[in-house]
């Protein structure tokens, strides 16, 4: 029999509407109902009614931007490794996540795709594997910021087909430069093979950006970081798709890697549902300490950033709940909003949304319970609790051990 979760009286936030003490009937792993204050449920005698009176009740997050968590990442070329960052994210409302690869020597960078690929088949109790997120190889060298430049190559059909065959066609998403020779037609190939492509650590101009625009880029990674700048006679990246409405851009809401006066810009002038807030987070996340090794280099937080030896910025520590939370504090963004740039939008991102990134009924049972100040206190994945907070009321009662 189909276990039954009722989540009664929080504040739900469904991606359409917002239900003030409203309430979730959880069937299996499916959302069977989603109720009005005034609609109350009927629990049948199987059903664990859970009060969530004073928490926000929201989709789960989807972070389609993260390298490592909990100790773990993927340079590590170990599934145990990817299973365990997705147990680790759980933790800050993760719910799905693209395992993100650094470039690396072509044979290391191939074992980290074959682990990610091997620990989606497995979907360990954490957050859902959709796939893999390609962050490279083929970037400029110029703009290569914390990654390693002598890891980055030009495009080629060759090397782009043997990375699609070790994913087993699990690349969801890769980043390229434009400018480079030979890739406009691997943003082609992509756009034929349903790989959503982004522009990032990328020096283009703007009309080599029109360029790969046209031929298929339509997502930014990591907005503003490792991109060419705006000059008035030179739009550049950044220019090109700030004027551009249908391109889609990863937010590191952190307030480390782009300004808070720069984050509020985005929001005036990008809508609201083509930004998508990720973590770019190294394995280092959620552990208390300052130095650790990452992508095989040292490397140390400071302030809440991490470093690499020579001082160049290198990754984020930042989770999704405090994204969301530093997003809503410019006072631009309404909650709903917020919760949206975790998880709806990066749901239409992967083509998911008839099934994440909302709460309706039908949807998979995706979601996180946070207090008024945004700390997690109950993350469910397809209607299992992967986590719950050991301060929260209920517990003992609903951690499925």
């Amino acid at each position: 029999m189909e276990r039954t979760i009722i989540l009664k009286g929080g504040a739900v936030y469904t991606s359409r509407m917002r239900l003030d003490g409203g309430s979730l009937v959880i069937s299996g792993r499916y959302i069977r109902d989603v109720l009005a204050a005034s609609e109350a449920p009927l629990p049948g005698d199987d059903a664990e009614v859970i009060d969530v009176s004073g928490h926000i009740v929201a989709p789960g997050f989807i972070d389609i931007h993260v390298h490592g968590g909990g100790g773990a990442d993927t340079s590590e070329r170990d599934r145990e490794a990817i299973v365990r960052m997705s147990r680790a994210h759980v933790r800050f409302g993760t719910t799905l996540m693209l395992p993100t690869i650094y470039p690396g020597p072509w044979k290391e960078m191939i074992g980290a795709i074959n682990a990610v690929e091997a620990a989606m088949k497995e979907q360990s109790p954490g957050a859902r594997i959709h796939g893999i997120n390609m962050e490279g190889p083929f970037l400029n060298p110029g703009k290569a910021g914390a990654l390693r430049s002598d890891c980055l190559i030009e495009p080629s059909e060759e090397a782009f087909l043997q990375l699609v065959a070790a994913s087993d066609n699990n690349i969801r998403l890769i980043t390229i430069a434009p400018e480079l020779p030979g890739a406009i037609h691997i943003i082609k190939m992509c756009r034929e093979r349903g790989i959503r492509t982004a522009v990032g650590h990328s020096d283009a101009s703007h009309e080599e950006m029109i360029l790969g625009i046209n031929a298929g880029i339509n997502h930014v990674t990591h907005v503003f970081n490792a991109l060419r700048r705006t000059h008035h006679r030179d739009p550049g990246v950044m220019g090109t798709i700030l004027i551009n409405d249908e391109i889609t851009v990863e937010l590191i809401a952190d307030f480390f890697h782009v300004h808070p006066a720069v984050v509020v810009l985005l929001i005036k002038v990008k809508p609201n549902d083509k930004i998508a807030l990720i973590t770019d987070s190294l394995k280092i996340t959620g552990l208390p300490g300052d130095t650790f090794e990452a992508d095989g280099r040292s490397v140390r937080v400071r302030d809440g950033l991490v470093y690499l030896d020579d001082d160049t910025i290198a990754g984020s520590v930042l989770t999704m709940n405090r994204a969301v939370a530093n997003v809503v504090s410019t006072g631009l963004v309404p909650l709903e909003e917020a919760l949206k740039m975790a998880s709806l939008v990066p749901a239409k991102i992967l083509g998911v949304q008839h099934h994440k990134g909302t709460l309706t009924p039908g949807s998979d049972a995706d979601l996180v319970v946070m207090d008024k100040d945004f700390n997690v206190k109950l993350t469910m994945v397809e209607g299992k609790v992967v986590y719950c907070s050991d301060d929260s009321p209920w517990a003992l009662r609903l951690k499925d051990g």
